[in-house]
């Protein structure tokens, strides 16, 4: 039998049954269209996640700092004493990290805190120096003003700030904390660069500080108004052009945060807060980690989370998608119940088919065809009903967010469901196994009937 008149036949037992082909079509429409956007949901929100750590930070980039010691608590309640690093984050260091393979750049960082004033506003905010390479990690986008070239000499220190620091001065002799917007860019303001002078000669301690001229080059902020940005609340700088405004600065005095001498003067030479390495491709970040963890330093970044996360994902996945398999695993059982039914119709049927020489494979292919074609419409059906869900979940969960005052996780915000062509051609073919399956008992018991027995009936 050619498979086109298999095909044919078969879509004729199917038509002749509609009821009872339509409803056994239900059941795997429904168990497939359960199990894909169960998937699809545990795919979303995996999405949603890596979008959020993309966002967030370059996986490329490792985060290099001291371990300063101090108390651990194990999971058993034992208390141990951790020794503090003897290695220092300075010059040296960084340049011992740039000699590692595959190392991209190593940029250290210098933070220090600022108090800045405008009129008769004030904000204290947290400077961040580094390199102009870790810099163009960042992701930075200019709302207001202009991005500087951190690569070339400015004439004055180069500085960008988020806009939510810039949104935070406060009239600090109001009785009422009461956030105001001042204009960096336009506007003087004035930078005291060293706290603890200042807090000093607020107590009648020393005379206060000098305060300089605040240049702002240009306000961060996000894309899209709606969505969070890492660098709403930083301050950024080239560490060299901070550096050479410190030095002219303080002018032999010790900088803010950095080792001094009772008399105040600089101790030896400038310790870092941290340092950014970045690796030349998401393979080798690891390895980079663990070589400066092995040089004795703490080492963080993102691409730890990577692994757990895919993991917790899979298996997030596997529960949702075995959910929406029992479902699909109950259609199967329609499926066999339906063939069963129609073998038991059919038996004059089948012993017609034996007497006029219709080989037992021909027999078996044509119940075996009928199950999977059950399987395969319904699941064809169950995707178009999977993307009908799959619309209505992500609609109905960003408008049901942003009434809430919350916006989807991810840059461009992340949908609740999404099928990808590999779940759709998966589930087809999952769909279309299970009938098969589903008819080879059928199948089998139609291959026994004896054919007078089957005449007889």
């Amino acid at each position: 039998m050619k498979w086109y008149d298999l095909l044919s036949l078969s879509l004729t037992n199917l038509w002749r049954r509609k009821l009872r082909s339509i409803l056994t079509l239900l059941g795997v429409i429904i168990g497939t269209a359960s199990i894909v956007t169960m998937l699809s949901i545990g795919i979303g929100q995996s999405e949603a996640m890596m979008a959020m750590i993309d966002q967030s930070s370059d996986l490329t980039t490792v985060n290099v700092r001291n371990d300063e010691g101090g108390m651990m608590i194990d999971l058993r309640g034992n208390v141990s004493q951790i020794e503090a690093s003897k290695k220092k984050l300075n010059m040296e260091t960084v340049n011992e990290i740039r000699q590692l393979p595959n190392v991209k750049y190593a940029s250290p960082v210098l933070n220090i805190s600022i108090r800045v004033q405008q009129g008769v506003y004030e904000n204290y905010i947290y400077i961040e120096g580094m390199t102009a390479d870790a810099l163009a990690t960042k992701k930075i986008h200019i709302i207001e003003g202009e991005l500087p070239d951190f690569t070339k000499k400015q004439d004055h220190l180069p500085l960008i700030i988020g806009s939510d620091l810039a949104n935070q001065f406060y009239n600090p002799n109001s009785h009422h904390w009461e956030p105001a917007e001042v204009d960096l860019i336009n506007k003087p303001s004035f930078a005291t660069w060293d706290i603890d002078a200042y807090y000093n000669s607020q107590g009648g301690e020393g005379t206060p500080p000098k305060k300089h001229l605040l240049h702002v080059d240009g306000i961060m902020g996000s894309p899209d108004e709606q969505y969070w940005s890492p660098n709403l609340y930083s301050a950024y700088t080239e560490i060299g052009q901070l550096e050479d405004f410190l030095h002219q600065t303080f002018k032999g005095k010790a900088w803010p945060g950095q080792p001094k001498s009772k008399s105040g003067k600089p101790v030896g030479e400038v310790i870092y807060n941290s340092i950014i390495v970045g690796s030349t491709d998401l393979e080798h970040t690891k390895e980079i980690m663990e070589q400066i963890r092995d040089m004795g330093f703490q080492v963080d970044s993102n691409i730890e989370f990577i692994d757990s996360m895919r993991q917790q994902s899979a298996n997030q996945q596997m529960i949702l998608g075995g959910i929406g398999g029992i479902s699909l695993f109950v259609a199967a059982i329609g499926i066999a119940n339906t063939m069963m039914m129609s073998v038991y119709e059919r038996t004059k049927e089948i012993g017609i088919f034996k007497v006029l020489g219709c080989s037992l494979k021909n027999i078996r292919n044509i119940f075996l065809a009928e199950a999977c074609l059950i399987g395969l419409i319904g699941g064809i059906l169950g995707i178009g009903l999977s993307f009908i869900v799959s619309a209505i979940l992500n609609n109905a969960s960003g408008q049901g967010m942003e009434a809430l005052g919350i916006y989807p996780v991810g840059a461009d915000g992340s949908p609740l469901s999404i099928i990808p062509l590999w779940l759709v051609a998966g589930a087809i073919g999952f769909a279309t196994i299970i009938g098969m399956l589903a008819g080879v008992m059928p199948a089998r018991r139609a291959m026994k009937l004896s054919a007078l027995e089957a005449l007889r009936t």
